[in-house]
């Protein structure tokens, strides 16, 4: 297999890997996308029905609260509530007066609620009601009316009851005694079921969900079952309300339905919302389906797609590997041998044959332009020397007919010094501490020509120390301190060294002094010169100083960010600021050297 895969043509692999990768990709997203869209619709309907029975918990919630306000109209109104204990509690007949008082009240809760049939008043003492319908009011015997109220559990609450009589749904209250804390009335109301008929089928999303209403004595009330699947008439709700009662979840799976319960105004109405698990099912079947059509359309595209670009990608590649062998055959005796047979093997064999001669003249590119760099570095090193052996010459001379022949040792040997470090080719980099030293003794020979007014301060830490600089890039900004800035200044000549670590971790030498600065001409000119090419300085022999330096750091590191900035104020003094690459030192240094400034 893997030979015929190798030694087929490059179209044919082409085409197979898209294929491959493409098949797989659009596979392995369209499932999880499906999988996903599934898992999110599913827990989207499920939401829906959660929203739909909380709605329906307020709703009924606020139905029960207008309930109970009508029945404590009566026991707020003192006059009615005053005839209502005066007649159950003594056993007396009414009078004209206080039934006609009765009835006028009764009659005005019926004809504000188009809802309300009639509203009876049980006498529980004398086993007398006084009903008043929209047809008319009437003293009657209770007789078995009172049955449902006598055979209710002691325990269950009073305050408001709902219950199932025929065609109506009866809402009753008791009326106490508080002073007794004794029962004397049970007060009912007769209501019309279609406005809570049309209340649970508004919150039904299919016609095959079922809506039930229970009291609190798990008894129906009313409900709006499945119109397809008769089942759920049939199922053991009692043991589904028992669940729920004993649990503390509100929604759970249970008989191939999705069962969701919400208790009314503490328990007085229980709401049960049974929905089919193969209406969430088929709700997402139509999402299933169009998926599966777009993964359908997806693969058709993939391997189109695969067939054509396999085709467009290579055709190039056969064409121009037929034309490198034909040149390599032309041209070049000695073949380079390739494991491949295919058109890639020959793209191969070409290529190694490129990229031997280009690596060739690449090398003698790089070899070209070291020395030439070197060439520049060592003609900028060259310049600073014979200026500054000048003025020691005279500065030795000077001393030689003037002092003693101590100081013409101690400044020969400052001199001897500074030729070996200057003079010495053999280290293009050196550490900061062998510049300081430097430095130094260039300004022990200085000091002697200015009468000790130079003053140099160093503020260099000692880990930074071991860093390494391009060689002689202090001593011509100290030059030029000296020949431009502080020549004209009276009084003491301070420069100060300072050395730090930036943000991006690059070393930046500070240079300042104290003298009488540059004009915003002549600054304007240095920097003009400085924001030219590295071969500035060994053209233009005027600026050795800042120049020479600029240049040396852009041949050692090519990034513009690197190289020499100059700040000045007129009278203030002049600041100079060197940014090169932080690099440690990594020779050892030799015995007697010291590490402390």
């Amino acid at each position: 297999m893997k030979g015929i895969y190798y030694n087929s043509s490059i179209r044919k692999k082409i085409l197979l890997v898209i294929l491959v990768f493409s098949l797989l990709l659009v596979g392995s997203t369209t499932m999880i996308t499906v999988l996903i869209s599934r898992s999110t619709l599913k827990d989207q309907l499920i939401y829906n029905r959660k929203m739909s029975i909380g709605w329906l918990q307020d709703r009924l919630g606020l139905e029960t609260k207008d309930y109970i306000n009508q029945f404590y109209n009566f026991e707020v109104n003192k006059g009615i509530k005053n005839v209502i204990m005066d007649w159950c509690k003594t056993g007396k007949s009414l009078d004209y007066t206080s039934k006609l008082q009765l009835i006028t009240a009764m009659n005005t809760v019926i004809s504000m609620d188009s809802n309300i049939n009639s509203i009876e008043i049980f006498n529980l003492k004398t086993n007398q009601v006084l009903v008043a319908k929209r047809s008319g009011a009437d003293m009657q015997a209770a007789g078995d009316k009172l049955k449902f109220w006598k055979d209710r559990e002691k325990s269950l609450q009073t305050n408001i009851v709902f219950k199932r009589e025929g065609k109506e749904i009866m809402i009753a209250h008791q009326v106490y005694d508080f002073y007794e804390n004794v029962p004397v009335a049970l007060i009912t109301i007769k209501i019309r079921p279609y406005e809570i008929q049309d209340i649970l089928e508004n919150i039904k999303t299919t016609e095959d969900e079922s809506v039930m209403l229970f009291n609190d004595e798990q008894e129906l009330i009313e409900a709006d079952y499945s119109k397809s699947d008769s089942k759920i008439q049939t199922a053991d709700l009692a043991k589904v309300i028992e669940k729920f009662a004993k649990g503390k979840e509100q929604e759970f799976y249970y008989k191939d339905n999705f069962w969701f319960y919400r208790s009314v105004n503490r328990g007085k109405l229980i709401i049960l919302f049974a929905v089919p698990s193969f209406v969430i099912t088929n709700a997402m079947r139509q999402m299933l389906i169009a998926g599966s059509i777009i993964s359908g359309i997806a693969v058709i595209i993939s391997i189109g797609g695969s067939v054509l670009f396999s085709g467009i990608f290579s055709k190039p590649i056969i064409a121009l590997a037929e034309k490198m062998k034909t040149a390599m055959i032309n041209n070049y005796s000695e073949e380079i041998p390739s494991d491949r047979k295919d058109e890639i093997g020959i793209l191969q064999n070409s290529f190694n044959l490129m990229m031997e001669r280009n690596q060739r003249l690449i090398k003698q590119e790089y070899q070209s332009k070291i020395e030439k760099r070197e060439a520049q570095v060592r003609a900028l090193q060259a310049q600073i020397n014979p200026h500054f052996m000048h003025n020691t010459l005279q500065t030795i001379g000077g001393i030689a007919l003037e002092k003693n022949v101590t100081k013409i040792y101690d400044m020969t040997t400052s001199l001897s010094d500074i030729m070996r470090y200057s003079l010495s080719f053999t280290r293009e980099m050196v550490c900061i501490r062998e510049e300081i030293r430097y430095l130094q003794e260039y300004l022990n020979i200085q000091n002697e020509r200015f009468d000790n007014r130079i003053e140099f301060e160093v503020q260099v830490k000692k880990e930074l120390m071991e860093y390494v600089v391009p060689k002689l890039i202090l001593q011509p900004i100290l030059e030029n301190s000296l020949g431009h800035g502080l020549i004209n200044k009276t009084g003491t000549w301070k420069i100060q060294l300072k050395a730090m670590l930036t943000e991006e971790d690059d070393l930046l030498l500070e240079i300042s002094d104290n003298g009488i600065g540059l004009s915003q001409e002549r600054l304007a000119q240095i920097r003009e010169i400085l924001r030219g090419d590295a071969g500035n300085a060994l053209k233009t022999s005027s600026h050795i100083g800042l120049g020479n330096v600029h240049s040396r750091i852009r041949l050692k590191y090519p990034d513009t960010k690197y190289g020499v900035t100059i700040e000045s104020q007129t009278g203030e003094g002049t600041t100079v600021r060197i940014l090169t690459k932080a690099v440690k030192e990594n020779r050892k240094y030799d015995i007697g050297e010291s590490s402390d400034y």
